[in-house]
């Protein structure tokens, strides 16, 4: 598995991928599966840098990101200091009782655990959700190539934006931020554990969740699983 301080430095320029259409539509289709509600305590599982916490918290639920990179979590809290964070371990018990959670939110976190610990994780998940609770868990697919999700935005911008307007904004990101994510892509690509959507459905039911629906997102390069307890 990648080293924690491969996740510190990745976390330092995660932000890139918000400039990208495919990560915007990403973010909004995760709030839309949650169905929020105003006053609802979420919980994300993996929160970074916070981009999706942020949105969460936008649409009125009461979050608290939960994540094991303290550089990440300074990120976030530059963004917003209100917000509720905790620095914890998923791989450990997590500092939360039983059916404290409405909803839970892990995006892109999954596949940066080891593929023996996962089961675990989500019995944790499962354990702080409220009973008919729901979890809305992405992760990358299998042969995943975040290549298309880059050649994804293109089309899509230029089509928005045409196509000076689309150069421009990747002038606007810099080169060099863009090739450090190509990068720390190609790492994750070759070392992190993703699923496809039936392994990723079997992690779910062992840790006791049910009506578990699954669809492609992200340029079709990532699972997003819903699911209840």
């Amino acid at each position: 598995m990648l080293s924690e301080k491969f996740w510190e430095e990745y976390s330092k320029i995660y932000d890139t991928a918000c400039f990208f259409i495919p990560y915007q539509e990403l973010l909004e289709e995760i709030c839309e599966e949650l169905e929020i509600k105003k006053g609802e305590k979420i919980l994300e599982a993996g929160c970074g840098t916070g981009n999706l916490a942020l949105k969460i918290q936008q649409r009125g639920a009461e979050v608290v990101g939960l994540d094991n990179s303290e550089v990440a979590l300074k990120i976030c809290h530059k963004k917003d200091p209100g917000i509720e964070l905790v620095f914890a371990d998923l791989g450990e018990k997590l500092p939360f009782p039983n059916d404290f959670f409405d909803k839970i939110a892990s995006s892109n976190t999954l596949y940066a655990i080891a593929e023996k610990n996962q089961i675990k994780i989500l019995k944790e998940l499962y354990r702080v959700l409220k009973s008919g609770g729901k979890i809305v868990i992405v992760n990358p697919r299998r042969a995943a190539n975040s290549r298309k999700i880059f050649l994804n935005h293109l089309k899509k911008s230029v089509e928005k934006k045409g196509l000076l307007k689309t150069l421009w904004g990747l002038i606007k990101i810099k080169p060099l931020l863009l090739l450090k994510m190509a990068y720390y892509n190609y790492k994750i690509e070759k070392e992190a554990c993703f699923l496809n959507e039936r392994e990723l459905r079997e992690l779910l039911e062992k840790a006791n969740f049910k009506n578990i629906e699954t669809k492609l997102v992200y340029a079709n390069q990532a699972i997003l699983a819903s699911a209840t307890k």
